[in-house]
Formats: structure tokens, sequence, C-alpha cells
């Protein structure tokens, strides 16, 4: 236990966590006073009430070494340059990035859903930098938002958690089965299963980090093919988007050349479509004819 701890557990604090009687705790104790100490991560406090951790992780001391055996690349949780990790497509803007190894993975495991289950599998929110961590947190904390991990130890912020939409938020349904059956073959893990509130919408990828790995799709793009109408554009529009770039290909070849390097394909619906040029922060105004939008 830290000096922080010692602190603000106070001499007739309980001697260890117990959730229900943080919970009342927390109850009890100004909304304020709660968030201004946790706009301070560096106070390591005990009565804090932790969420998206397993039960085994019972203070913030455990959570930061757990988080920290998941570092990668010499780089600090919630603080990796998008220059070092794989675009997505997310409906959470600015959240659209995994860890190569991760997003990898989730594009041979979404082709494998959509194949059973017949819809895409969208991601509601990927990487989570440090900003956002700690406004969740609050949120968390006040008990106006979800379940949130201390800042700087969420697995979003290493890029490794995705929350899942598709039907897999909801538990029971088949989308949801099929993840849990099989996401673990592709090293992702239902493990919002076992949140001390369940989330069955997050999953952890967590196979170790062994290095970037070479592979043919450098583009940081996916192939978008809408199967509606789209305003401006019609029907049978299919681009290539991406992180502030839009392509519209014109032709079946530009397709089959870009599928040769093994850049993954998706059938979108109209509104699908436009909500994942919000989440790749694309203007809809760049949806013309013969697009061929870039902003770097």
């Amino acid at each position: 236990m830290d000096q922080n701890e010692t602190l603000l557990r106070g001499a007739a604090a309980p001697a260890a966590l117990d959730r229900r009687r943080l919970l009342a705790y927390a109850g009890a104790t100004s909304a304020v006073a709660v968030v201004g100490a946790l706009a301070r991560p560096t106070s390591a406090s005990a009565v804090i009430r932790l969420g998206e951790t397993t039960a085994s992780v019972d203070s913030v001391k455990e959570a930061l070494a757990v988080a920290a055996k998941n570092a990668w690349g010499g780089f600090q949780n919630g603080k990796i340059p998008s220059s070092q990790l794989t675009p997505v497509i997310s409906s959470v803007p600015g959240s659209g990035y995994l860890r190569q190894d991760a997003a990898r993975q989730y594009t041979a495991m979404s082709l494998a859903f959509s194949k059973a289950v017949g819809r895409t599998l969208d991601i509601t929110e990927g990487y989570r930098d440090y900003a956002r961590q700690l406004d969740y947190w609050n949120r968390y904390q006040a008990g106006t938002g979800n379940l949130a991990a201390y800042p700087g130890t969420s697995n979003h912020g290493w890029g490794i958690s995705v929350d899942f939409g598709s039907g897999v938020q909801t538990a029971g349904t088949a989308a949801k089965r099929w993840m849990d059956a099989n996401a673990p073959s592709y090293g992702w893990q239902p493990t919002g299963n076992t949140f001390s509130r369940p989330e069955p919408w997050h999953f952890d990828y967590t196979r170790a980090w062994t290095g970037p790995v070479g592979q043919r799709n450098d583009l940081g793009s996916v192939i978008a093919r809408c199967t509606g109408s789209l305003p401006g554009v019609g029907s049978g529009y299919v681009a290539l988007i991406g992180f502030r770039h839009l392509r519209q290909l014109e032709n079946s070849g530009w397709v089959n050349s870009l599928r040769a390097l093994d850049v993954p394909i998706y059938d979108l619906s109209p509104a699908a479509f436009l909500d994942a040029l919000d989440a790749l922060s694309v203007p809809r105004s760049a949806l013309v004819a013969k697009a061929n939008y870039w902003l770097r």
C-alpha cells in the first residue's frame, strides 16, 4: 500500500477492498469530490470503484501491474502514436485503431463471423487514448457512465481491446454465442463476461506481442461496398476508405487488384457506410462520383 492509499483510506477504512461497500461509499460521497480526486490518477485511491477488471484485481496498484504486463513497443498506455497502430472501422471517432496483430486477427475473425452470422462484425470502440480514458473514468465514478478502467490501465489503451456491436453486445444472441465460442481461436477472449458488471461486447486480444510483421496490405484501408443507394451517388458504390481518405473504385479490376494485396472487403448498408466515413474522419461532402479525397 502506498502513502496515497493510506491517507485516502483513513483510520476507520476497511483493510481490504469490498466492491459492495465501495458502491455504498461512493453513493454517500459528493460526486464532485470523487471526480475531482480522480482527475489526478496518480493518487492511487483504494476507495475508488474499479471497473473493467476481473474479480482478482482489487486495487489500483494491481490494475497498474496488470496493465504493465500488456505494454508493448516501448509506448505508454493511451499514448500510442496512430502511425504505430493499424486503422480499422469503428463508430467512436478517433478509436479506429488496433495493434497490428490484433487488427489482422480481427479481420480474419470478422470474415468468418460474416459468413456464419450473416452480417459484418462492427467495432463500436477500439483504441482509447488517455484523455478519453480519464473522461470515461470520471463519468463512471460519478455514476453517469459505464464501467471504465482506471486511466492508464485500459487494454483499449494498448490497442488490444474492442467493444463490438452487430448483436455481440447482447448476451444470448446468436452473434454473441458465436463470438464466445469462436473468437478465442483468433486470439480474442470474451473478457467482458468476467467484469464486475458483465459487458458482453468487450473482448481482449490476449496473444503476446512479437513485434511488427510483414504484410502485403500496408494501405491501412478497407474496401467498402454499399448494398443500397447513397445520397448523391446512387447504388453500386464501391470505395477504398481509410483514416481521412476515400477513393471510389470504378471497376472490378481495381477491386481485384486490391484484394490480391489482402485488403479486406465489407458489404455495408448506406447508414453503415456513412457511419464509417464519420468514424474515419472523412467528410460526407467527399462522397461524390469519382471520389478521390485524401487529407493527411
